[in-house]
């Protein structure tokens, strides 16, 4: 129960007195003036706040929990660690508002009005935002999984390291948004427009880009693991060092940029854009570099690099099948780990990192096979059909057998190493 009444409060807040602390729960102020109120910590849940004037009102941690918002002007507010959880604010405007580490789980702000607000940290877990206008609002690090956003428009919306899993973001605007470390798994992306976003080391495992388009999108180092880009525009994104679907797909590209710094000094013909993008093959004969960078996960799936493919993995790779073409060097940084893998084809392989075969042989068909002395193989390795050279360096970890092939059949060859 409040212990002020509706027209207290109002007087008050036209006074310019503080109403800090004070308990407001459930009483009614729709329509009212509460412009530039100071309600630091007050006790608002439930309260009727529809068609209010909080122009610049401080609220900071004052608790809003199920407030009725529903088209109140919030512009410039102070809602610094307030609760908002489960509060109504359908067509609010919050522009240029402060709601840094604010809880807004499970609210709604479906048609607010957020451009250029701040939303740092903010909890946004299962918020609805549908046709909300976050255009240059500051969401890095916020926490939006399972929220709805369709047809939001985030245009140059700063949301670096934001946690989007299971999102829903169809048809939103994300031109020139800014996404880099950021997770989007299993996000509905379809029709989605990412222009120009940057989405360097992104994760959008399994997450659905259907018909999206990522024109002159930056997805250098980015994960797109399982991801469905069927229909998708990339004329002209950067796909340095990334993380390949693993899937089959059928992508619009007039090109992609290939080139280490997006400077687009090294460019993929359209025509091979699918593969590259699947990660199941080399991109072309002259952009046949990949990398699989740090900090990365591939899981189950099968890799295919035509003949003299340069193959660098840094990532961690699960129960995967790599086919390797004439010449082909594969390199397992320091930091690779295999386990459970298979490696098919007359390649060169180095190993400075970690290989674990999922079934004997593990390794079949190398030309040659490196350990350095930090590397780890445990393997059987079938050589190949001219015999295959080995190099290990002292302080390798090895537990291999060595086939010999011999026409249609294997026989061993060696001992355990």
């Amino acid at each position: 129960m409040a212990e002020l009444t509706r027209d207290v409060v109002l007087e008050r807040a036209r006074r310019g007195a503080k109403l800090e602390r004070a308990d407001l729960q459930g009483l009614d102020l729709s329509k009212g003036s509460l412009a530039k109120a100071s309600l630091d910590r007050s006790d608002l849940n439930g309260a009727n706040l529809e068609g209010t004037d909080l122009t610049g009102a401080s609220l900071r941690r004052a608790s809003l929990r199920e407030a009725y918002l529903v088209g109140a002007n919030l512009t410039g507010v102070n809602l610094e660690n307030a609760d908002l959880e489960g509060a109504k604010l359908e067509r609010a405007i919050l522009a240029g508002a402060n709601l840094s580490r604010a809880n807004l789980e499970g609210a709604i702000l479906t048609g607010a009005d957020l451009r250029g607000a701040r939303l740092s940290y903010a909890q946004l877990a299962f918020a609805k935002l549908g046709n909300a206008n976050l255009t240059d609002c500051v969401l890095s690090n916020a926490e939006l999984d399972d929220a709805y956003l369709g047809g939001a428009n985030l245009e140059r919306a700063q949301m670096e390291s934001v946690s989007m899993t299971a999102t829903n973001l169809e048809e939103a605007k994300l031109t020139g948004a800014v996404l880099d470390d950021s997770r989007v798994r299993g996000a509905n992306l379809k029709k989605a427009n990412l222009a120009n976003a940057h989405l360097e080391k992104v994760d959008l495992s399994n997450s659905d880009l259907t018909d999206a388009n990522l024109t002159n999108a930056d997805l250098r180092h980015a994960t797109l693991v399982g991801a469905h880009l069927q229909g998708t525009n990339l004329t002209g994104a950067k796909i340095a060092k990334i993380i390949g679907t693993g899937l089959d797909a059928t992508v619009t590209a007039d090109w992609l940029d290939d080139s280490p710094g997006g400077d687009g000094s090294h460019k993929i013909d359209g025509a091979h854009a699918g593969p590259a993008l699947s990660g199941r093959r080399a991109p072309t004969p002259e952009g046949n570099r990949r990398y699989f960078g740090r900090g990365d996960t591939l899981k189950n799936a099968t890799l295919q690099f035509d003949s003299n493919a340069k193959v660098e993995i840094d990532s961690v790779f699960d129960n995967c099948t790599i086919n390797l073409g004439e010449g082909t060097e594969l390199v397992v940084g320091e930091v690779g780990v295999l386990t459970d893998c298979e490696i098919v084809g007359a390649g060169n392989i180095t190993v400075h990192g970690k290989f674990f075969e999922r079934q004997s042989p593990g390794i079949v068909g190398p030309r040659r096979v490196q350990v350095s002395a930090r590397g780890s193989v445990v393997s059987t390795v079938s050589q190949h059909t001219d015999l295959t050279r080995f190099a290990f360096e002292r302080g390798c970890k090895l537990r291999m057998k060595v086939i010999e092939f011999r026409g249609n059949g294997t026989q061993k060859a060696e001992a355990k190493v």
